[in-house]
């Protein structure tokens, strides 16, 4: 190769690395990558501050952590990590923080751990350092806990949410209400039409009084069958408390 073509070459090297990296990114960036039309690909900057020194962009113009990947102009599609102190994250969905998607964040001290999914800025999805997952809750202090207060505990039993805080309108249940609701039960047996080999005893819903069943009528709570069922036998003990009474009275004066 001649003098003349390897110059050339140097040249044109020279062209695209000016191209590339316009010369006010020397002074602010410390690289940045455009397409045809001038539109930024691909960004590292570096502002002087250690927060943002070294942030890297790809699909976006700037970035405010440490690595953006965002796939819309508009930012509705993006993925970016962070940090905080010794604390990481990484978000994926949009780019603001009150619409982002899902988060996975860690720290180095092994302080906290956690996974969360996000809707509408509001986390609806965490696992945290323990390993416990909430719904609804952003701390389940149970291995599953839903934000009604319902949970799972250590030793895999479903509890209700049962305190008298999360319920308004409490009423007594009445003797009549419990025997009509009592009569109308009919137990079957059963398999769920997932798993044919595993048989159950229960009730069929859309065939429940409304009592016990639930609006749609596809569903029943095991504790609205308990009430019933309570009611019914303090009722029933009632009787034979009076009834036995009134036997004592008759043995009393039979003698």
């Amino acid at each position: 190769m001649g003098k003349r073509t390897k110059s050339l070459w140097a040249i044109l090297a020279a062209l695209f690395v000016c191209l590339a990296i316009p010369v006010s990114a020397f002074a602010t960036d410390k690289l940045v990558v455009k397409d045809g039309d001038g539109t930024t690909t691909f960004k590292v900057e570096d502002d002087g501050s250690l927060a943002a020194s070294g942030n890297v962009a790809f699909g976006a113009t700037s970035s405010t952590v440490p690595l953006l990947v965002q796939t819309s102009a508009t930012g509705h599609v993006a993925t970016f990590f962070r940090k905080d102190g010794n604390t990481a994250e990484i978000q994926i969905g949009q780019s603001t923080e009150t619409n982002k998607a899902a988060v996975i964040g860690f720290s180095q001290d092994g302080a906290y751990y956690y996974m969360s999914v996000y809707g509408l800025g509001v986390n609806r999805l965490v696992f945290n350092s323990s390993g416990y997952l909430g719904v609804g809750t952003t701390t389940p202090s149970y291995p599953l806990e839903m934000a009604s207060g319902a949970h799972v505990t250590t030793g895999g039993v479903w509890t209700n949410a049962s305190s008298r805080e999360y319920k308004k309108d409490i009423k007594e249940l009445t003797r009549d209400e419990a025997m009509h609701t009592l009569k109308r039960l009919n137990p079957v047996k059963f398999s769920y039409k997932v798993d044919s080999e595993d048989r159950h005893v229960g009730f069929i819903a859309e065939d429940a009084p409304d009592l016990v069943a639930t609006k749609d009528r596809k569903g029943m709570s095991p504790m609205d069958v308990v009430a019933v069922l309570t009611k019914v036998v303090q009722e029933q003990q009632k009787t034979i408390n009076e009834l036995s009474k009134k036997v004592a009275q008759l043995q009393g004066v039979s003698e």
